[in-house]
């Protein structure tokens, strides 16, 4: 099983997305894949190909405590950056430092429990889309489109432990597991 834990959207919020994902779309062209808007999602952890369902639920465990938190989306960019774009981001700019703790809780649980995650630094985004081959100047398109401020807003309650199912149509996520907050107080 290829497993992720990510915080996702609400509708309202994706709803909000949906025109500055079809702006972006419209002005890069070809050179951008973008995700698909049911799709988006905040990745707190990659586990990728495991067998160890019942370990990473264990692990997640630790985060029920925590308090629910309100995630503002805005900002845009790249990664590894502007000049040769690869993954193109829409930021957060309220609600990181919540979301940085439940992702370093449960990091830090999945690691207990012998999981290998890559060890970057978790860096909240959601990712818009994947810059092709020569696609850089479609990125730089696809960002300027993407307008200033606050995008969305919500109310991140849970978190979820996603099944990436590779398919002819590209991946599928299915719920596997949602561990609900349920610390007192919103931050």
């Amino acid at each position: 099983m290829r497993l992720f834990f990510a915080i996702q959207l609400t509708e309202q919020a994706r709803e909000k997305l949906r025109p500055v994902l079809d702006a972006a779309r419209r002005a890069a062209g070809e050179g951008v894949g973008f995700t698909r808007l049911e799709q988006l999602h905040f990745t707190l952890a990659f586990l990728g190909e495991t067998e160890k369902l019942d370990d990473a639920i264990a692990a997640a465990e630790g985060v029920r405590e925590l308090p629910r938190f309100e995630v503002a989306i805005g900002g845009r960019g790249a990664f590894p950056g502007l000049g040769r774009p690869r993954v193109l981001w829409l930021g957060v700019t309220e609600g990181a430092q919540p979301m940085i703790a439940v992702a370093e809780k449960l990091c830090a649980s999945l690691g207990e429990r012998d999981f290998k995650l890559d060890g970057r630094p978790f860096k909240p985004h959601l990712t818009l889309g994947r810059v092709k081959p020569r696609g850089d100047r479609d990125a730089r398109r696809a960002l300027e489109a993407v307008p200033l401020g606050e995008l969305a807003r919500f109310t991140a309650t849970e978190i979820v432990l996603m099944q990436s199912v590779l398919g002819p149509g590209g991946a599928k996520h299915e719920t596997r597991d949602t561990i609900r907050f349920s610390g007192v107080g919103l931050n």
